[in-house]
């Protein structure tokens, strides 16, 4: 009786720990649909910011291909703190013993670890990792003033969410003689939690996957036509933007309106 009563207490929390992160992924949804119809953040000038040639060595030839890739990779760049953000709140609402104060913290097996969390590996590249690991050690540092005097041990993670494989290993920051500029983080030992096996450690889930069983439940409001409403301008926007300058719509003619809104007034 005490197993069974045990078994649906953990369906409960289980089903309560999914209801968060629904609630949580469509107040997601919320802010990308006023992103979206925010002229001030979506506008012709935010598309003309992305590399127009290297858009036409792709094979992007018109205006309207161009509109559409250059808005993709826009939305993509946008996302991508916001989704990190989202997900570090959902981890620290459901997970026993873990805050998100702006940095998350979570106690294991006495510790304090402070966690640095990507939504992915490529969201971290050979450049920017060095600083990312920088910044982790001096929040570290940070937290052990603060627990001095309890003696509590504060250790280093740096976390993934979205990996297949389950890794969970110490690893040590490693500099070349050539790579002076990152000396102060050489022999830096983190904990890399990566996929399942960060899921596991902080919340029982498997993966997101296994947290978000049923994405219907997500209450994504009028986003998609949100979406929908600021392709469509943008399209406009570009047209009359060509047309008012005889151009042509082609990538040559985007090239060309780049470098004429560009040029300093005389």
């Amino acid at each position: 009786m005490r197993e069974r009563q045990y078994y649906v207490q953990s369906l409960i929390e289980i089903d309560e720990q999914r209801e968060i992160a629904y609630r949580y992924l469509s107040d997601f949804a919320a802010n990308r649909t006023t992103w979206y119809r925010d002229p001030k953040k979506t506008n012709l000038a935010m598309l003309l910011k992305k590399d127009v040639v290297m858009f036409a060595a792709r094979g992007v030839a018109t205006a309207e291909e161009f509109v559409i890739e250059a808005f993709r990779a826009c939305e993509s760049s946008s996302e991508e703190t916001v989704i990190g953000n989202t997900w570090q709140a959902v981890v620290a609402a459901i997970s026993s013993d873990t805050l998100d104060t702006g940095d998350m913290m979570t106690v294991r097996d006495g510790a304090l670890y402070v966690c640095e969390l990507k939504s992915q590996t490529n969201t971290v590249n050979s450049s920017s990792f060095p600083q990312e690991l920088r910044e982790l050690k001096d929040k570290c540092a940070a937290q052990k003033r603060f627990k001095r005097a309890s003696n509590q041990d504060v250790l280093p993670a740096f976390c993934i969410l979205k990996e297949k494989k389950p890794i969970d290993e110490m690893r040590t920051y490693r500099t070349s003689e050539r790579d002076q500029a990152n000396k102060d983080i050489d022999g830096f030992c983190y904990r890399y939690l990566a996929g399942p096996a960060f899921w596991q450690w902080l919340t029982g889930f498997d993966s997101v996957e296994g947290l978000v069983e049923d994405p219907s439940r997500i209450d994504t409001g009028d986003v998609a036509s949100a979406r929908k409403e600021c392709m469509e301008r943008l399209l406009q926007e570009m047209n009359d933007a060509l047309n008012q300058r005889f151009l042509p719509r082609s990538i040559a003619g985007v090239l060309r309106l780049k470098r004429m809104l560009h040029e300093p007034k005389q």
